[in-house]
């Protein structure tokens, strides 16, 4: 929550949702990035429902608006199901708000003075079904079992084989140079000593 500064926020809703200068960056959202404008709009509601931003109620009610058209225009596919509930809970009350405004038979009637009655308000505004999402068709690449991979100890097998086999060769080679070195020839042995000449 500190991270991120109230005035930050505020700047981040005015530039993307209200287009604050003028260069068309909420239509161009719209209309090429529909996915990325959604994904922010989460992300900007997200941190209202934390408490991490604490917008006033135009902006609560752009935001919540803006969300709810942008999910329906691109059916998100990861989409927060808490920020789903809180943008349904959002627009409920405002519409409960207006349509309370506008009767007069309600305008004479009393608020709620206990607090059990709010949560219990709070709790029917959890529990409405998140804003309805069109189901996304899924591309890409298909996962399939693939076999097991053949046991390593028959490759370690193989390599202690061939290592022992060599070992013997050079052995072997070893062995029988030195034998050719100690058995010297008579002829030889003579020539050696330096008698036979």
């Amino acid at each position: 929550p500190q991270a991120v500064r109230q005035d930050h926020w505020q700047s981040l809703h005015n530039v993307y949702v209200r287009d604050q200068y003028k260069l068309g960056t909420r239509e161009w959202l719209e209309g090429d990035n529909r996915a990325a404008f959604a994904q922010t709009l989460e992300r900007m509601l997200d941190a209202v429902r934390l408490n991490y931003w604490q917008p006033d109620a135009a902006t609560k009610r752009e935001l919540t608006q803006a969300y709810s058209e942008a999910l329906k225009a691109t059916g998100l596919r990861e989409s927060n199901v808490a920020v789903q509930r809180f943008a349904s809970a959002a627009l409920a009350a405002e519409l409960n708000t207006s349509a309370n405004s506008a009767s007069p038979a309600n305008a004479q009637q009393p608020a709620p003075a206990s607090s059990a009655s709010q949560s219990q308000v709070a709790l029917k505004a959890d529990q409405t079904p998140p804003l309805s999402v069109a189901k996304p068709v899924i591309k890409g690449l298909k996962l399939e079992l693939q076999k097991p991979m053949p046991p390593a100890t028959a490759n370690i097998v193989n390599s202690l084989a061939t290592l022992l086999g060599m070992t013997v060769l050079l052995a072997l080679g070893a062995w029988r140079q030195s034998r050719r070195w100690r058995v010297v020839p008579k002829k030889q042995a003579v020539f050696l000593s330096g008698q036979g000449v």
